[in-house]
């Protein structure tokens, strides 16, 4: 309760700061209506070439940071380019939108306790950001099924609740299982099907630990700029994090975790 206190006065610090840093004159009216209709904070405000133009990073409440352009009463948003094609807010991303921190969700997905688990154990590890309603996370999770029977891979899928109601109490109803992997599998080879008997039901009301759970594993997917499901996160054979959201190209993925045959 206390840390859920703090963040949400740490959030209306933020948003009372941004407030009195960026509401003068020289701020867009536009953005300014936006963000009290929408709710995000501005934490950079930067010129650009263009005339009347400015840019503006933003963070939503779930933690995601993108570019946006401000001009008098309208907003825009997508690529800024040149006549010349070159790609302005590709360069501004580069500039004021933080890397990904890779080691460091990493090492928070190595202590988690509710991850489930399949595959060999001494094998190359990959933690995969999966709702159990996500059409390619079962995509990914049938491409994948030879590399976990043959033990050349350990998987960690990191179960989010976003795409439907249902969601969040499949997730749960997976991560409460005694055979966690047993229970995905169950869940993926009736998609479609599951609650009606047919595979599983969900977990409602959701205990606290698991919605804590949930919680945490939705904020460390926003860390890593995942934007979607699946978001795979991993080590090439260079030893370096890398992050993908989408489902890979199988034999891509496979010479990245050095595996490929």
């Amino acid at each position: 309760m206390v840390l859920l206190c703090r963040r949400l006065s740490i959030a209306l610090f933020l948003s009372l700061f941004a407030a009195l840093a960026f509401a003068s004159p020289t701020m867009d009216p536009g953005i300014i209506a936006l963000q009290e209709n929408v709710g995000f904070t501005v934490i950079e405000r930067f010129s650009t070439p263009a005339e009347g133009v400015t840019g503006y990073v933003v963070k939503t409440g779930d933690g995601k940071t993108g570019i946006i352009y401000g001009l008098g009463d309208y907003i825009l948003s997508g690529s800024l380019l040149k006549g010349n094609g070159n790609d302005l807010t590709r360069q501004y991303a580069a500039r004021y939108i933080p890397k990904p921190t890779y080691t460091s969700v990493a090492e928070q997905l190595s202590l988690d306790t509710h991850l489930v688990s399949e595959g060999g154990k001494e094998a190359p590890e990959v933690y995969v950001f999966a709702d159990p309603n996500c059409i390619f996370c079962h995509k990914f999770w049938k491409q994948t099924r030879s590399w976990v029977a043959d033990g050349k891979v350990r998987l960690h899928w990191v179960m989010v609740g976003f795409l439907k109601p249902s969601s969040s109490g499949f997730s749960a109803a997976i991560m409460n299982a005694d055979d966690r992997a047993g229970a995905l599998q169950k869940f993926e080879e009736n998609l479609g099907n599951n609650g009606n008997g047919d595979g599983i039901s969900e977990l409602t009301p959701i205990p606290a630990n698991l919605d804590e759970a949930l919680q945490k594993h939705s904020q460390w997917m926003a860390d890593l700029g995942f934007s979607g499901t699946p978001g795979l996160l991993f080590k090439d054979t260079s030893g370096q994090w890398r992050g993908q959201t989408g489902v890979p190209d199988q034999e891509a993925l496979g010479r990245l975790l050095g595996i490929a045959e």
